[in-house]
Formats: structure tokens, C-alpha cells, sequence
């Protein structure tokens, strides 16, 4: 278990292993390579990772970490909230497969919470403007990518 939250602690920072080549010329289990994450991206996925961590931790010691759940602090939307953030004032960030999977690694900090049946601990509220926010943003992003190609076709 301690090795499972190891490799997810750096998988969240970034370390990927090398993938084995293959005789297809790929390596890897992409076909397309996606790009390296931007250094906020990384400390994004950090920031949720640590908060993945301290949500198990919360599991055990929920006296001690309620300020994860508070309904004033939002701790556990802090991830969102610096992924919305740098894709609203970095468009030059396209919304690939980097950018997704980083939005999605900013609801880590609920998954503890779900994997136990703990979720009257969580603000729902809190976690429902979280997702509605992710997608909106989601949607920009790849309307924006899509106009942005529509207009380099053109002569």
C-alpha cells in the first residue's frame, strides 16, 4: 500500500518510467507523444497530490485534518482552483491530453473520500462548483484550440 501511494505521489509530481520500445517505431503506450508539463503544471499536480495524502491521512485522524473539509477554506478545490487560474491567464497552454489529465488530477483530494463512503464529510456544494468549473473550462479550452486551428487553414 505504502508503495502504491509512493508511485502515486510521483506519478501526481511527474515522474513517468521509461517506456520499453517497441518495433513499430512508437515507444510507449501512446501513439502521439504528448508534450512535457509547464513547471506550474507540475506544482499543481504536487499541490494535489499532497492533498490526496493528506485526505488518506484524514481518513484516520479527522479531528485532527477537518480543515481539509471545512466549508469556509475549500482546501480540497485548491488544485482547480490554480489549474483554472493557469489555463485562464496562459492561453498560449493548449488544452491537450496534459492539460485534462492535470484537471483531473485536482479532484485526487476527493478520491480517499469516495473510495471509503465518507462523502457526508465532504461540502458537496464545494465539490459540484469544482466539476462544473473544471468542465467549463475544458470546454473553453478546446473551442479556443479549435477556432485558434480553423484560423491557421485559412489563407
Amino acid at each position: 500500500m505504502i508503495r502504491f501511494l509512493f508511485v502515486c505521489l510521483l506519478w501526481g509530481v511527474g515522474f513517468q518510467p521509461r517506456a520499453a520500445a517497441t518495433s513499430s517505431g512508437f515507444g510507449g503506450e501512446q501513439l502521439l507523444p504528448s508534450r512535457e508539463r509547464s513547471g506550474l503544471e507540475a506544482s499543481i499536480r504536487a499541490l494535489s497530490s499532497t492533498l490526496f495524502l493528506l485526505a488518506i491521512l484524514a481518513q484516520f485522524l479527522p479531528d485532527e485534518l477537518a480543515l481539509l473539509t471545512s466549508p469556509q477554506l475549500h482546501l480540497l478545490a485548491s488544485g482547480a482552483a490554480g489549474w483554472i487560474l493557469l489555463m485562464l491567464f496562459r492561453p498560449s497552454l493548449p488544452m491537450d491530453s496534459t492539460a485534462i489529465s492535470t484537471a483531473l488530477w485536482s479532484f485526487a483530494g476527493y478520491l480517499p473520500y469516495f473510495l471509503l463512503g465518507n462523502l457526508s464529510v465532504i461540502p458537496l456544494k464545494t465539490l459540484l462548483s469544482h466539476v462544473a468549473l473544471v468542465a467549463a473550462v475544458i470546454a473553453y479550452g478546446l473551442f479556443r484550440d479549435i477556432r485558434r486551428e480553423i484560423r491557421a487553414e485559412r489563407p
